[in-house]
């Protein structure tokens, strides 16, 4: 009785703070990606775990701030350059739409732009977005939840032996064997997981910045930057990447819009059936239905941060179960 009262509260308590769990799991991401990079590093420096880990941090430190100040205006420039090309592509989608008997609205007598479909859509933008304090405070929270990521991911790469020692004293003797061997099987997996993510982030967005530059598709850069941060997403993902890639190439011709998107799908498929099981090979892929059913669901349940934690954290969870399955 007390057992199942003590669980069903625990479970009540983990539900009540899922938010910061996830914002927990997403800093152990961030550590296990550090880790994964000072071990690299360690093959080519052999000197010291804490001098490896300072030129990681250091290195990743150098590359924000240089894509934040360097690429700053470039970037600007992308993003007006596709906001234009959207509205050429609403307005090309509307005049076939119009052809066909159907009419998208407009306000002004002229075609509809992509300012007026979003107003369309969402006919209350203080709903929609919030009052420009909410919008301030949740800027707020969320570089407050980047540093808190940050630290861990640090604090915890830094010395990853003190965390997993404290881990274990919460168990018996006869318990720490097994629980220690699953720690170092999940902590493997995660490491491969994430490194197959970025390279497959980093590819993509290369090769679709290059293929639709060739195409002559305005805005390349930043749909290709938009291309590579959307892989984190299994999935739906790449499915969420290709509309505006759509859009923008629409009032091309059709050519470019199927070269565009073939290219598009090859490029996934050659990402996903190479690079990906080259790089995880010893991770537990989920089959793709249940892929798709835990980010619904988490992103559901939890927003955002649940669909951005989905994937690994489910892959842990069958791990972990496989691992005890196979053990009792």
């Amino acid at each position: 009785m007390l057992v199942g009262l003590a669980g069903g509260a625990g479970l009540f308590l983990a539900w009540m703070a899922a938010n910061t769990l996830f914002l927990i799991f997403a800093g152990l991401l961030f550590a296990a990606l550090l880790d994964a990079c000072t071990r690299g590093l360690a093959k080519v420096l052999p000197i010291g775990r804490g001098w490896n880990l300072a030129i990681v941090c250091l290195g990743f430190a150098v590359a924000i701030v240089g894509v934040l100040f360097w690429s700053g205006y470039s970037i600007s420039l992308q993003i007006d350059q596709l906001i234009q090309a959207l509205n050429r592509g609403l307005g090309f989608l509307e005049g076939k739409l119009a052809d066909l008997g159907f009419a998208l609205p407009a306000t002004s007598g002229h075609s509809a732009s992509f300012g007026e479909l979003f107003r369309f859509l969402f006919p209350d933008p203080n709903q929609f977005l919030g009052s420009a304090q909410s919008a301030f405070s949740r800027t707020l929270g969320g570089i407050g939840d980047a540093a808190v990521v940050v630290l861990i991911g640090v604090f915890v790469a830094a010395d990853p032996t003190t965390y997993r020692e404290r881990v274990l004293e919460y168990f018996s003797l006869d318990r720490r064997r097994s629980l220690s061997l699953l720690l170092d099987e999940l902590s493997k997996s995660l490491r491969r997981w994430l490194i197959g993510q970025v390279a497959a982030m980093l590819i993509l967005a290369l090769l679709t910045w290059i293929a639709l530059l060739a195409l002559g598709v305005p805005s390349s850069l930043l749909l290709g930057i938009q291309t590579g941060l959307l892989e984190f997403i299994p999935y739906l993902g790449s499915v969420i990447a290709a509309i505006p890639i759509l859009l923008i190439a629409l009032p091309l011709g059709t050519f470019t819009v199927v070269v565009a998107l073939g290219l598009y799908a090859i490029f996934h498929m050659l990402v996903g059936a190479v690079v990906l099981p080259l790089i995880q090979k010893q991770t537990l892929d989920l089959p793709p239905a249940i892929a798709v059913a835990s980010l619904t669901l988490f992103g559901a349940l939890f927003g955002l941060l649940g669909v951005v934690v989905a994937t690994p954290l489910v892959i842990m969870i069958r791990q972990a179960v496989l691992h005890f399955r196979q053990r009792h």
